[in-house]
């Protein structure tokens, strides 16, 4: 599909190169096409400038992807004249250039709407700050970019990270490779686990008896048990077009994790790998076409309610399950949040990355909204946080980040962050 879409780039490139030429130099051989070229020096002047514009923004954008969309927007705006004329002298030929212009700007813009996804970004509320102090662990090397986190006991981190992946794709995972690293507390760390090529590492939980799960998605999705020391098993593969994302487990025993793709919370059994939906809610789904970030993200349980963030809608709810397993009426906690996970205090405060947005939100058992990190305190490209689980480290919390992929490209550094909140 992708050479598929860059051919109908070139395709395009080429066509405007093209009209622009004709409109410019007004060659002999496309003297037919004179008559829908504007007949003024300085309508010539201002269709030609608007040609070159559309042909060089639409060069510029096959490398970089962000600007397609509106260089294909000013390719047919630049068209329109040109149709109009065509359409007045109702001579076939002469539609032949007009025609091929338009449609491939339609289909081109279509199939890269990154910069309109960019722009149509959630806006998150302006928030008052309650900063906190905050220092740098472990700065990582270039490309490595985190995900998510889980804490042990001992004091171990356990941090899923990717490499190689492509935001200006649809399919941003086509070349990733997922890890998961083990840190111990005296800084030592190793690999334990990597993901096929073409699959991500989402988001890890450490179960109590010490085996990890981890969430991975790429064109087909699964869930990894690791135990240190065993083979790494598949416990699940979830049908086409899932995003399995945030991972908990329930009261009931089981592993539950929200589909940023489909709007559902699977429930999986972590000894069979049996899953099925617990929920559907059409207020998990993100915006269709022009969202960027994703649906159902974060998920964590708090007691027997499940809350979860909806980043492009800047929710986090909360859902009730009773002993049975069912799911009660959402409940919105908070607004204005574009949340991507989060983590729970020993108070019920909320904490809540928002990856692109380089905060941390606190949101309070009350409801009350606070920044207590950003930018300054290192917090670039926000994607996970968790409370340390031993007694050196149970006050504080750490954040993973990306080190601003998104702006930042693939030479970005991924960085593990202490808060004391």
């Amino acid at each position: 599909m992708q050479i598929i879409i860059i051919s109908f780039q070139l395709f395009l490139c080429l066509a405007l190169l093209i009209a622009a030429s004709i409109v410019t130099l007004r060659p002999q051989m496309f003297k037919q096409l004179e008559n829908i070229i504007p007949k003024t020096r300085w309508g010539r002047i201002i269709q030609a400038s608007f040609l070159w514009i559309a042909f060089i923004t639409n060069v510029a954008g096959i490398p970089v992807p962000f600007l397609v969309f509106f260089a294909c927007c000013i390719a047919f705006a630049t068209t329109i004249p040109l149709v109009c004329r065509a359409a007045h002298l109702n001579v076939a030929k002469l539609w032949v250039l007009p025609a091929l212009l338009m449609i491939l700007s339609v289909l081109v813009g279509i199939a890269k709407p990154l910069g309109l996804k960019v722009i149509a970004l959630p806006k998150a509320d302006e928030l008052p700050l309650n900063i906190c102090s905050a220092r740098i662990i472990k700065t990582y090397d270039e490309g490595l970019w985190f995900e998510g986190i889980a804490a042990g006991e001992d004091g171990t981190l356990y941090l899923s990270g990717n490499r190689d992946i492509d935001f200006s794709r649809d399919d941003y995972y086509h070349v990733a490779q997922g890890e998961l690293i083990e840190r111990k507390p005296d800084g030592s760390e190793h690999i334990l686990f990597k993901a096929p090529k073409g699959n991500t590492s989402g988001v890890p939980f450490l179960a109590p008896d010490k085996s990890i799960y981890l969430t991975s998605h790429g064109e087909t999705s699964y869930i990894w048990r690791i135990n240190n020391g065993n083979k790494p098993v598949q416990i699940v593969q979830f049908p086409k077009n899932a995003w399995p994302n945030g991972l908990d487990e329930g009261p009931d025993g089981m592993l539950y994790s929200a589909d940023s793709q489909l709007g559902v919370i699977w429930r999986i059994d972590p000894n069979t790998g049996r899953f099925e939906e617990a929920m559907r809610d059409p207020l998990l789904l993100a915006r269709p076409f022009i969202s960027l970030a994703p649906g159902a993200n974060g998920l964590h349980f708090k007691g027997r309610d499940l809350l979860v963030t909806v980043s492009d809608r800047t929710t986090l709810l909360k859902y009730a399950v009773d002993e049975k397993g069912k799911f009660g009426k959402s409940t919105v906690i908070a607004t204005g949040i574009p949340g991507d996970d989060f983590a729970i205090g020993q108070d019920g405060s909320l904490f809540v990355t928002t990856h692109p947005y380089n905060t941390v939100v606190k949101i309070s058992p009350a409801g009350e909204r606070t920044i207590i990190a950003k930018m300054e305190q290192h917090i670039n490209g926000p994607t996970d946080a968790i409370f340390g689980k031993s007694a050196q480290d149970i006050h504080t919390l750490y954040v993973v980040t990306d080190g601003g992929a998104f702006t930042g490209g693939p030479k970005t550094r991924g960085q593990l962050i202490a808060l004391e909140p």
